[in-house]
């Protein structure tokens, strides 16, 4: 029985394997007509036949297709039962034919012997049938295509498919449905467009094609064009030089070109002309420069320039430099003896490179303080020319300025002779063993500058490395010999003079470049540490000179120092650059500047340390104001945050009972490590209250009364501990933005009442205050704001408030979180 069941199944997969065999052979020819005409059309043959020729194609193939059906019905032949079992015996190797067998019956039927030896013989035939198998199909293409022109089909449908990628199915639609419009002329159409240089900061121009007003095109503009349609290839024409455009395809044209000269420009396909402009080009000029004041010497002997400069886009740089103004004996002298130490000192230029505000600006009026002093051509003649740069390296120059450069006196009679072998080494470097000698002999007498041992050694090492040279002395002795005879003249004062200078420097530089605010704090603090070593250091030289104060008149262009009044401005600065007001800051830093370079030692007002009691009270309250603020933002980031589902409820629904949801973990549960850092915060915003206790007596004893506002700051702080040491964040946040609002306020509240009770009319706490330190009339913020605009009180408390509003939206943790991340990337410049 399980015999009979094989048999039967290998005889259906035969007749299903011989039905193939002999379908396949009738289906290549079809098979192989479409597949050719697949691959003709994802190779886009349409394209480049004319309408006419793409029907008779598809004529053709019709054609074909119907052939290719009717000779494979012609080749068709249904497999027979005795084809079937016949495949069957010979896969199997079976002889005598089985299957045949066991299919005839006995014609003679009622002979007993023949009977029987009919049994055997099927016995004997159904045993063969366990080695029953069947091969595998041979569909016999090679009879069918002797050729193998299958295979070029096929390889042409690969390469047509690689080629036409997603395009497949819009160049099988063109196949099927021809174009009879292609061949008909499209009408040319014209995009152009002028897309200035980058530096000049100008808009790209569309152009009209159907305009004939005059275009103005600044130099080295790119044209842009794009036409579509048309059977020639468009050219355009600039005061008659041809330029073709390029062929994208069939249609399409594009030309792009730098315009850097010409009256007219026109756009031509075939004989008709698709645009028609009159240009002018705007020619980029050099920068002019020139002298705004004639050069200074400050009070601190440092040289001030100012300049006035202006260019059409834009200027890159501005600087000045700087030639020894040789007499005409001394020039003639050099001319004549030609030696190689003269014409160096002829040729040698000094660069000074001055401020630009703000960068790129097309016109700036600025001024610069260079210390020239340890130069070697300080004292001397230099003639001095301005020169600005732009964008595409043209240089603009002004007239020659001869100057005298500041040379410093000193009054140390040591000093005085470290100087004296100083120039003489820095004007003839050939006579280092002269000035070795003499340096020896000035460090024999360290009595003559009171036993200082850094003095002694710095004589001594400056005069060994002078004996030692082979040539010429090294650029640092000159420097070294400067910095001894500063040391002696007056200590540490021109230390912390040089890096006040530099500080102000690289702070200015940090604004004009858009640093970041963290190196703005760095470099700030640095700017006050630096100024308040200077002004230490200015006091205390005038303590030592307070008695020959009397006999020597002091500067008339100087100043005096007000400590207060300078402080301010590093606070204004400060404030300015958290808002976001760089350009202010940085004006106002200037300004800070020209105030420190007029300031003299000997008309002292005020120490640093000198700060009135409410102005100390205001100081501690903006740090706590500052520390709560930052203590807010760590309680943001310990405060595990998660996404709103669309089922819950939004905000002032449920929020005391989801308060403790949406933690870290499925059942809102915080972490150990969350849980002992909310704990710290807590500790840390004790640490505040106690603070803000302080700040509250010493405003109740120093001024007699607390501003009204910061009645709730206290409770606010004790709910935020509280709501820490609970693991609360959101509540937290709450209570700290309630303080920092109430600390905020107070802080406005108390300085409008120190600024509104002035001592002794318009008198302030350090003498009159009709002008500020440097001279110029008082406005309230130390400053001359006719010449800048610096944001006045009512735009920093706007921005203030704007801001204090930003941060109280970000802690509300109800909020879309959309919301929520732009409000964070408003403040991550803050």
């Amino acid at each position: 029985m399980r015999s009979l069941n094989r048999t039967a199944l290998l005889h259906n997969l035969a007749a299903l394997v011989l039905f193939w065999e002999r379908l396949w052979p009738a289906l290549l020819p079809v098979l192989c007509v479409l597949g050719l005409f697949v691959a003709l059309a994802l190779l886009e043959l349409p394209a480049l036949l004319p309408a006419w020729f793409h029907v008779a194609l598809l004529v053709l193939f019709t054609l074909l297709l119907i052939g290719s059906v009717w000779f494979g019905g012609k080749q068709w032949r249904e497999p027979r039962g005795g084809a079937v079992s016949r495949r069957l015996e010979r896969d199997s190797g079976l002889a005598h034919r089985p299957l045949g067998t066991l299919q005839d019956r006995l014609a003679n039927s009622h002979d007993s012997t023949a009977a029987a030896l009919w049994r055997a013989h099927r016995r004997r035939a159904q045993g063969q049938l366990h080695n029953l198998r069947l091969g595998l199909p041979r569909p016999g293409l090679p009879q069918a295509d002797p050729w193998a022109l299958r295979a070029l089909v096929f390889l042409l449908l690969a390469v047509g498919s690689f080629v036409a990628g997603a395009d497949a199915p819009q160049r099988l639609r063109q196949m099927l449905v021809p174009d009879f419009n292609a061949g008909k002329a499209v009408v040319a159409e014209l995009e152009a467009w002028i897309n200035p240089p980058e530096y000049t900061g100008l808009p790209p121009v569309k152009l009209d094609p159907n305009s004939v007003d005059a275009v103005q095109i600044a130099q080295g503009s790119i044209l842009m064009a794009r036409v579509y349609g048309g059977r020639d290839v468009p050219r355009l024409s600039v005061d008659g030089a041809i330029t073709p455009f390029l062929k994208i395809d069939t249609l399409n044209f594009e030309l792009s070109q730098a315009i850097k000269a010409g009256r007219r420009l026109s756009v031509a396909s075939a004989e008709r002309s698709l645009a028609d402009w009159p240009i002018t080009v705007i020619i980029d000029q050099p920068p002019s420069v020139k002298a705004d004041e004639d050069p200074k010497e400050t009070v601190r002997q440092a040289l001030r320039l100012s300049y006035q400069a202006e260019d059409d886009y834009g200027l890159a740089e501005v600087w000045a430099e700087l030639r020894l103004a040789l007499s005409e004996d001394a020039a003639s002298n050099a001319e004549s003896t030609r030696t190689a130490e003269s014409a160096k000192t002829v040729a040698e230029v000094l660069r000074l490179d001055l401020p630009i505000s703000p960068p790129g600006a097309r016109q700036a009026k600025e001024s610069g303080y260079f210390d020239l002093t340890p130069h070697a051509w300080a004292g001397l003649e230099v003639e001095m020319h301005y020169l600005a740069k732009d964008e595409t390296g043209q240089v603009g120059r002004s007239e020659a300025i001869t100057l005298r450069l500041p040379e410093r006196q000193f009054q140390h009679p040591v000093a005085q002779a470290i100087i004296e072998q100083r120039r003489i080494l820095s004007r003839q470097p050939g006579r280092r063993f002269p000035v070795a000698l003499a340096l020896f002999a000035i460090a024999a007498g360290p009595e003559a500058y009171d036993d200082d041992h850094v003095v002694y050694l710095g004589l001594w090492t400056t005069a060994r490395r002078l004996q030692l040279s082979r040539g010429e002395p090294a650029a640092a002795v000159p420097e070294l010999l400067w910095q001894i005879a500063l040391r002696i003249e007056d200590g540490g004062m021109s230390l912390a003079e040089r890096e006040l200078r530099a500080a102000q420097d690289a702070l200015m530089a940090a604004l004009a470049e858009g640093a970041d605010q963290a190196e703005i704090e760095r470099l700030m603090d640095q700017l006050q540490k630096a100024m308040d070593k200077y002004l230490q250091a200015l006091a205390e030289q005038a303590q030592r000179n307070e008695q020959a104060q009397g006999e020597q008149p002091a500067d008339p262009n100087a100043r005096a120092v007000d400590a207060a009044e300078l402080q301010k401005m590093m606070d204004r600065i400060r404030e300015l650059s958290r808002l976001g007001a760089k350009d202010a800051a940085r004006d106002m830093l200037r300004n800070l500047q020209e105030m420190l370079e007029s300031l003299d030692g000997r008309r002292m007002t005020a120490q640093p340390q000198g700060n009135s009691p409410g102005e100390e009270a205001m100081r501690q309250l903006g740090d706590l104001l500052q520390e709560q603020q930052n203590l807010m933002d760590r309680t943001y980031q310990q405060t595990p945050r998660r996404r709103r589902m669309p089922w819950e409820k939004r905000q002032g629904e449920g929020d005391a009972k989801g308060e403790g949801q949406g933690r870290d973990g499925r059942n809102g549960q915080m972490d150990g490590g969350k849980r002992r850092a909310m704990g710290d915060l807590a500790g840390r915003q004790g640490t505040l209250r106690q603070q803000l206790g302080e700040v509250m007596r010493q405003l109740s004893e120093n001024l007699g009364k607390i501003p009204n506002s910061m009645g709730g700051v206290d409770q606010a702080m004790r709910d935020s501990q509280q709501a820490l040491r609970s693991g609360r964040g959101g509540e937290a946040l709450s209570s700290q933005r309630n303080a920092i609002d109430g600390l905020a306020q107070g802080f406005r509240e108390l300085a409008e009442q120190m600024m509104g009770e002035p001592e002794q009319g318009d008198k302030g706490q350090y003498g009159q205050r009709q002008e500020d330190p440097a001279g110029r009339p008082f406005q309230g913020g130390g400053m001359d704001t006719s010449r800048v605009m610096i944001p006045n009180e009512a735009d920093l408390q706007r921005a203030r408030h704007i801001l204090d509003e930003l941060r109280r939206r970000a802690g509300e943790r109800a909020r879309a979180r959309l919301e929520r991340e732009y409000i964070e990337r408003l403040l991550d410049r803050f």
